[in-house]
């Protein structure tokens, strides 16, 4: 796991990706994107306004979807490989973070399988999070077509910080996963301990899953110049259950932060809960109103971050600079113990739920690549919520007194950080 220095020269000089990957790089060319909303809380999520109007995001959500959620790498890695073995026609993954050891492995040798059997295998990864070596011959000889996203070049270096963030798996063209799954063996296990991370996939089945194709079919276009289509991707799709969902995606060209707008709409529009978990939380001064002001509404708001574990000790400190105005406005925050907690979830009253790659800092808001699955089905809220009360027994919480007596060496780190928070 990659480290970085905290003297603010080295860290200037630094421009890097962790090996998680998921913050830290200089943004040398800056973001064009609008990232400053008006939106006066016009509906509550219950409102069928307010489902019709998150269509605006670039996708309508559509009924007849089923959703598993999945935790943790005992569970993630064999139902993920296992539908790639069973794949009949196309498997299409993207990721930012492969490495070959003993879970790149896992996923090199399904791959590896279904290739031999005939199915058309797309393998994109980013280019500075992943890591192929010797697996990438194996995987081309077997007809695994890799590619890798915007690799990194000495006359390109200044646009190194243009990554992508999603996770996407879609099998057939008829079953899809996203979550905050890195391929490296930290995801293996069940979160036991400090090398087995907490983390959360979705596996749905359904109409939505021709959006996730779309998006996957974006960036691979985008890399090779090859159109997806036809009957290996976009299969008709009956309706697999109930649930009604869509998947938003957030790329680096789009006018405006569709990454942020999710987020935002969604908490001026709460009326009871908001349960977030994100394993990266340094929300921008306009979300930290908004989630002290739906507080002061009667939101129960309630926030699930890394403790001690987190593999980026900077975000935390820079994160805990700004826990004064949501602890005093009250806003619970509870820190993950044991080991890292890599979700990106979201749940607000009971309803209306998030997964994907998204985290709450600007890199996802406003640079990165990313997509996210939403539900509108108060079922499956309700497993989202189990899993998040689950989740907070593993936690302690962050009070107002214990923030604010915290000594001079970390309010010192905090601000150092703090200066970085944009490039996170």
């Amino acid at each position: 796991m990659r480290r970085f220095p905290a003297s603010p020269v080295l860290l200037l000089l630094v421009c890097g990706f962790s090996s998680s990957g998921c913050t830290f790089i200089n943004n040398i060319v800056g973001s064009e994107k609008r990232d400053v909303y008006k939106f006066d809380h016009p509906f509550t999520v219950d409102d069928p306004s307010f489902r019709r109007s998150m269509d605006t995001l670039g996708t309508a959500m559509v009924g007849g979807n089923e959703a598993e959620l999945l935790k943790n790498g005992d569970e993630i890695f064999p139902a993920m490989t296992r539908d790639i073995r069973a794949a009949k026609k196309t498997v299409n993954l993207e990721t930012y973070i492969f490495q070959p050891d003993r879970a790149g492995r896992q996923f090199a040798d399904a791959m590896i399988d279904a290739a031999k059997r005939g199915v058309e295998v797309r393998f994109l990864i980013d280019a500075w999070g992943s890591k192929l070596k010797g697996l990438e011959a194996e995987l081309k000889k077997a007809g695994v077509h890799v590619r890798k996203y915007r690799p990194v070049r000495l006359f390109t270096i200044y646009k190194v910080s243009r990554r992508t963030h999603r996770k996407i798996l879609v099998v057939d063209g008829r079953i899809a996963y996203t979550g905050g799954l890195g391929i490296d063996e930290r995801w293996l296990g069940n979160a036991r301990n400090t090398n087995e991370w907490r983390d959360t996939q979705v596996r749905v089945v359904g109409p939505v899953v021709a959006q996730m194709q779309a998006i996957f079919s974006e960036d691979w276009t985008y890399t090779t110049g090859e159109i997806l289509a036809g009957e290996g991707f976009y299969p008709k799709l009956e309706n697999a259950a109930s649930i009604q969902a869509q998947a938003i995606k957030s790329s680096r060209g789009d006018s405006s932060s569709l990454a942020k707008m999710l987020y935002y709409v969604a908490i001026q529009s709460a009326a009871k809960s908001i349960y977030i978990q994100n394993a990266y939380f340094l929300p921008d001064k306009q979300v930290r109103e908004a989630l002290v002001a739906a507080e002061q509404r009667g939101v129960n708001v309630q926030v699930m971050v890394p403790g001690r574990h987190i593999d980026l000790p900077m975000v935390r400190f820079a994160s805990w600079l700004h826990y004064g105005e949501l602890l005093k406005g009250g806003v619970k925050i509870y820190e993950y113990r044991g080991t890292m907690m890599h979700n990106k979830t979201m749940v607000v009253d009971g309803l209306y739920s998030t997964i994907g790659s998204i985290n709450f800092d600007s890199r996802s808001m406003s640079r990165n690549a990313e997509e996210s699955l939403a539900f509108y089905d108060r079922g499956f809220a309700r497993k989202m919520e189990a899993m998040f009360e689950e989740d907070r027994k593993r936690c302690q919480e962050i009070t107002y007194q214990a923030w604010d007596k915290r000594g001079l060496v970390q309010r010192l780190a905090e601000l150092v950080f703090w200066v970085w928070e944009p490039y996170y």
